[in-house]
C-alpha cells in the first residue's frame, strides 16, 4: 500500500497533539480551580489538604505538556515546513504573545506560586493564582486562533503575484482575525472541557489515593466540578460545529459525514474530505451521555463507577480534538467558499484551484517524499517506527506515574 506524505504528517502530528492536549488540559483546569479551593479553604481546611497533592501534580505535568508542545512544534517544524514559515510569517503576532505568556510569564510564575503556598497569606496567593491562570489562558487561546485560522482564514486576501514562486500573496489583517465567528466557541469549549477534565482527574485521583479525612469530600467535588463544566462544554461546541457548516464545509462535511447545506454543488469535489470521521462524532455523543451518567452518580454516591469518569472524559477529548485536526485533510488550511467565489469571479476558475491545490497538506508536506519513498521501498521501517512510538507512550505513562508517586511519598 502507497503510503502518503500528506497521510504520515497528519497523523503524526495528532499523535503529538493527543498526548499534548490531556496534559495542558489538566494544567490550565488546575489553574483555575486551586485559587478557589484555597479560598473556600479559609473556611474549612479539607479545601487546603486537597489541595498539597494538586500542587506536585501541576508542577510534574507542566513540565511534561511543556515537553510535548516543544515536540509538536518540531513536527510542525520537520514534517510541513512550508506550512510552519507561512503560519509563522502571517501569524507571528499570535506566535509572539503566546510565547510571552507561556515562557516569559507562566513559566516564573508557576514556580513563585508553588513556592510560596502555605507562606503567603490567603489573599495573596489566590490573587497570584488567578494573575497565573488568566496568564496560563493566554497560551491556549492564542493557539485557539490558529486552529480558527485553519479552519477558516477569516481576515486573510489573496493576491494575485506573478514574482511569488505560487503565484499569489497571502496578507492576514490579525486584528480582522479576532473576530472570527469560530474562535469564541471553540476557545470556551476548551476551557470548559478543560475544567471538566480536571475534576474528573481530581475525583478519580482522589478515589484511588485521597486518605480517608477527606476522599468522599474530594470525589464529590471533583465529579460535581466536572459535571457543572461538562454541561456547558456542550453548547459552545454544538456551536462550534453549526459553525462549521457555516464557514468550513471540509471540517464539517469530515466531522458529520455529509456536506453543509450552505455549500453549492458545484464545489464538491473541491470541499470533500479525505476521511468519513462522522463514527467519532457518533461515538462521542454515546461517550458523553455515559458521562454525563457517571458523574452524576459520583457527584452524590461515590463508588468504583467514579473511576470510569476519568477514561471517558480522555475518550471524547481525543476523539474532539482528532477530529477536527483530521477533519482538515486534504486541506492544511480550509479556503472558504466565499473566497473561493471571490477569486472566480476576480482570476478566474484555474488560478482559484491553484490557490486551494497550495493550501493542501500534500503541498506543505512535499518535504517528506523522499522519506516516503523509502518507506514504501522498505514497508519494516513503518512498522518498527509505530513500534518505537507505541514503547515512547507507554514510558510516558510509566514516568508519570513514578514521578507523581515519588513526589507524593515526599
Amino acid at each position: 500500500m502507497m503510503v502518503q506524505a500528506s497521510t504520515v504528517s497528519t497523523w503524526l502530528i495528532t499523535w503529538a497533539f493527543g498526548v499534548h492536549l490531556p496534559l495542558v488540559y489538566s494544567v490550565l483546569g488546575l489553574l483555575w480551580l486551586m485559587p478557589f479551593m484555597e479560598l473556600l479553604s479559609s473556611k474549612n481546611q479539607t479545601y487546603g489538604k486537597m489541595l498539597r497533592p494538586l500542587y506536585r501534580y501541576l508542577i510534574t505535568i507542566y513540565a511534561i505538556g511543556g515537553v510535548f508542545g516543544t515536540i509538536v512544534t518540531v513536527f510542525l517544524a520537520g514534517l510541513m515546513p512550508v506550512f510552519t514559515n507561512l503560519a509563522g510569517v502571517l501569524l507571528w503576532p499570535i506566535w509572539a504573545t503566546a510565547i510571552l505568556a507561556g515562557v516569559v510569564i507562566t513559566i516564573p510564575l508557576i514556580g513563585l506560586y508553588y513556592r510560596s503556598f502555605g507562606r503567603w497569606g490567603t489573599r495573596n496567593h489566590v490573587i497570584l493564582g488567578i494573575i497565573l491562570a488568566i496568564s496560563a489562558t493566554t497560551i491556549p487561546a492564542m493557539f485557539r486562533l490558529v486552529f480558527a485560522y485553519t479552519a477558516y482564514p477569516y481576515g486573510t486576501s489573496v493576491i494575485k503575484d506573478a514574482s511569488s514562486l505560487v503565484g499569489f500573496d497571502l496578507k492576514v489583517n490579525v486584528v480582522q482575525a479576532l473576530g472570527n465567528p469560530l474562535y469564541p466557541p471553540i476557545f470556551l469549549a476548551t476551557v470548559f472541557a478543560a475544567i471538566a477534565l480536571t475534576g474528573s482527574a481530581m475525583a478519580f485521583g482522589y478515589y484511588l489515593r485521597g486518605p480517608p479525612e477527606y476522599r468522599e469530600a474530594g470525589v464529590k467535588l471533583g465529579s460535581r466540578i466536572a459535571l457543572i463544566f461538562g454541561i456547558l462544554y456542550v453548547p459552545f461546541a454544538a456551536l462550534y460545529l453549526y459553525e462549521l457548516g457555516q464557514y468550513s464545509p471540509t471540517i464539517y462535511w469530515a466531522i458529520t459525514g455529509h456536506p453543509p447545506s450552505s455549500l453549492p454543488s458545484a464545489f464538491y469535489s473541491v470541499y470533500m474530505p479525505t476521511y468519513n470521521l462522522s463514527w467519532a462524532l457518533y461515538l462521542g455523543v454515546a461517550l458523553a451521555a455515559l458521562y454525563f451518567i457517571v458523574v452524576v452518580a459520583s457527584a452524590f454516591r461515590p463508588g468504583k463507577h467514579t473511576l470510569l469518569a476519568l477514561p471517558l472524559a480522555l475518550a471524547i477529548l481525543e476523539l474532539a480534538e482528532g477530529s477536527n485536526l483530521m477533519g482538515h485533510m486534504p486541506y492544511a488550511v480550509v479556503p472558504p467558499p466565499a473566497l473561493a467565489q471571490q477569486l472566480i469571479a476576480q482570476y478566474g476558475l484555474q488560478f482559484t484551484i491553484s490557490v486551494a491545490k497550495t493550501l493542501q497538506v500534500s503541498t506543505l508536506s512535499s518535504v517528506l517524499d523522499y522519506l516516503i519513498l523509502g518507506i514504501n521501498s522498505f514497508p519494516a521501517l513503518l512498522y518498527i517506527s509505530i513500534a518505537l512510538f507505541t514503547l515512547f507512550n507507554a514510558l510516558i505513562v510509566v514516568v508519570v506515574y513514578i514521578s507523581l508517586a515519588w513526589r507524593q511519598r515526599g
